[in-house]
């Protein structure tokens, strides 16, 4: 089914393409996108051996059309990890299908499937050739989303959006405010629809912003209510609706400044379940700061140190476990336009990873603390077509 599912989607956008009018000179239908191809090398962790694998890490495809004078539609499909249906390689998604209204700078309105704004990155994140990074800062990093929780640290999809700036002498007051669906998303066909909000919650999130001159400040946040602790209600004792409709809240922060060839960067977001009882407790938190330098307009060299931590407490009678990890990775890049529509990146990256974990049953208290270290070395090019 998923390989059928792909196929008809690559059918539908090739058809897309393939209309006359999508080429004519007389149309206003605008094609175009991003892809970044890499070649990276990963020295030997956990249980994995070293590694060298090219990839195309990511391919976005853009079309674009002026309905009217203030109405802009937008479809943007997304390709990750040398995707491929047949070979079950990498996803396929449809990230956003939009209509949007602009009054004015004041007030623009955004309704449908659409990535909602979230401190500096998350509603960029997608355009490789515009960032300097080859693997962005770990939780805006698509290419890892088949293995690390990234949507529990920044909000994917909302369908509604409000956003706009004030201007006020040299500064600009930014906001946006927007609701989408629960994090409570049907994924079984045996259970009817899928992809639907199973609920009555919704998403509601927002930021609010400054702007003054090269300086660039904002506070980020989304809450959600969810479900899917009910599972274990009966393993800690409580049940099942203690657990339903747990408060899920997200706060972040974004700070960035240029001034002459200096460019500085950097975001927090911490996120936290709120279950209310003391036999369940989950937190994370991420920030990472960039720092680089411009010398020459076409070169740029940085320094990036991102941090991700996370907590993990589960007391199940006769077996209680709490877990915290740890991912530091500290890197430094270089990226070079060699023309308008071509960047060349390099990075490296000295990762470290530290997991304890407390586990105690009825006989026995165990603390285990593993560590992994390991580094990455990375190449690749952008492209904007």
């Amino acid at each position: 089914m998923r390989r059928l599912t792909s196929v008809i989607c690559l059918l539908i956008f090739f058809l897309i393409v393939s209309e006359p009018s999508a080429q004519s000179s007389e149309s206003t239908l605008r094609i175009f996108g991003y892809f970044q191809n890499s070649l990276q090398h990963w020295t030997t962790f956990e249980d994995r051996q070293k590694q060298n694998s090219f990839s195309l890490q990511q391919l976005n495809l853009f079309f674009q059309r002026d309905l009217s004078r203030k109405w802009t539609a937008l479809i943007n499909f997304e390709f990750l990890n040398n995707f491929s249906s047949i070979r079950q390689w990498g996803t396929a998604n449809l990230e956003e299908a939009w209509v949007r209204y602009r009054l004015n700078e004041k007030f623009s309105l955004k309704l449908g499937l659409q990535i909602p704004i979230f401190n500096n990155l998350n509603e960029i994140n997608n355009r490789t050739p515009l960032l300097p990074y080859i693997i962005r800062p770990l939780v805006y990093e698509t290419s890892f989303g088949e293995f690390l929780p990234l949507e529990e640290f920044v909000p994917a999809r909302a369908f509604a959006q409000v956003y706009g700036f004030f201007p006020s002498g040299k500064a600009k007051f930014d906001y946006a405010v927007y609701i989408g669906n629960s994090a409570n998303i049907n994924d079984d066909r045996e259970r009817g629809q899928t992809g639907v909000d199973t609920t009555t919650n919704f998403l509601v999130g927002g930021r609010l912003g400054i702007r003054y001159e090269e300086l660039k400040l904002g506070i980020s946040t989304t809450y959600e209510k969810r479900n899917e602790f009910e599972g274990i209600a009966k393993d800690i004792g409580r049940s099942p609706s203690e657990l339903q409709g747990l408060p899920g809240t997200r706060l972040g922060g974004d700070l960035s400044y240029n001034f002459a060839n200096l460019s500085f960067e950097s975001e927090f977001i911490t996120a936290k379940i709120d279950a209310g009882i003391p036999e369940l407790e989950l937190d994370i938190d991420f920030y990472y700061v960039t720092l680089g330098y411009h010398f020459t307009e076409e070169l740029f060299i940085y320094g990036s140190y991102w941090v991700t931590k996370s907590h993990f407490k589960q007391l199940i009678p006769g077996n209680e476990s709490e877990e915290d990890e740890e991912i530091f990775s500290p890197n430094i890049g270089a990226s070079y336009n060699l023309n308008d529509r071509i960047r060349l990146k390099a990075q490296f990256a000295r990762v470290k990873s530290n997991d304890f974990l407390i586990s105690q049953d009825t006989l026995i208290k165990e603390l285990v603390k593993e560590e992994d270290n390991f580094t990455v070395f990375a190449v690749a090019v952008s492209v904007v077509y």
